[in-house]
């Protein structure tokens, strides 16, 4: 007859080991707790480095104002100085010459009719003069002379509604060159005064009226 075997103890044994491996797989039976560091302190920062951590609140910027007030007994200088004439104030931008006029200045009768024949007004005296068309390139339409007195009367013809025409300097003056010319009649330029590259000077211009 097989003898009796005490099973207990070992079962037991083994519920234990089972359960124990199947709390630690799946950690129920563990609490997680995290560590807590201790506060870092400024000296032990410094032992830790070598050197000493002491923490300086940076120096607050001087509030004595720029410039530099003055001390007592001190006077600001006055301006300008005794003896000196203060700057003269400049204005921008700065303001245009003064136009010089002379009389007697070119001018054209107005006004002027496509259906004139003929072109009156006022020049210095005793000039060549030309009526040009403007419009047209400096068309010449007629030429005649200032007298004495500066005033002309110059025939023309071809004449056109709508274009602009001009009065020149028809000949150069006797003893004068193109570049005295210029000077010397610019300052009696009329308020028609035109100059065109390629086209001419006019010392006064007009628009034709039907």
């Amino acid at each position: 007859m097989r003898p009796k075997t005490r099973l207990t103890p070992y079962l037991f044994a083994v519920c234990a080991l089972a359960f124990a491996l199947l709390a630690a797989g799946c950690g129920g039976a563990t609490t997680t707790t995290t560590p807590t560091l201790p506060a870092a302190t400024d000296t032990a920062a410094g032992d830790a480095l070598g050197t000493s951590a002491t923490s300086t609140a940076p120096a607050a910027p001087d509030a004595s104002g720029y410039p530099v007030p003055l001390t007592e007994g001190e006077a600001a200088a006055a301006y300008p100085a005794e003896g000196e004439a203060a700057l003269p104030a400049e204005s921008y931008p700065a303001p245009a010459a003064e136009e010089t006029f002379l009389e007697p200045r070119f001018r054209i009768d107005q006004p002027v009719s496509a259906t004139a024949t003929t072109i009156t007004g006022q020049a210095p005296p005793n000039l060549t003069l030309a009526v040009l068309d403007v419009t047209y390139n400096g068309a010449a339409l007629g030429q005649g002379q200032s007298d004495a007195n500066g005033a002309f009367s110059i025939p023309v013809s071809g004449l056109i509604a709508g274009n602009r025409i001009g009065l020149a300097i028809g000949a150069l003056p006797e003893g004068m060159d193109l570049v005295q010319t210029a000077e010397t009649y610019f300052p009696h330029r009329g308020e028609g005064f035109q100059n065109l590259p390629n086209v001419g000077v006019f010392y006064d211009t007009t628009l034709v009226q039907p």
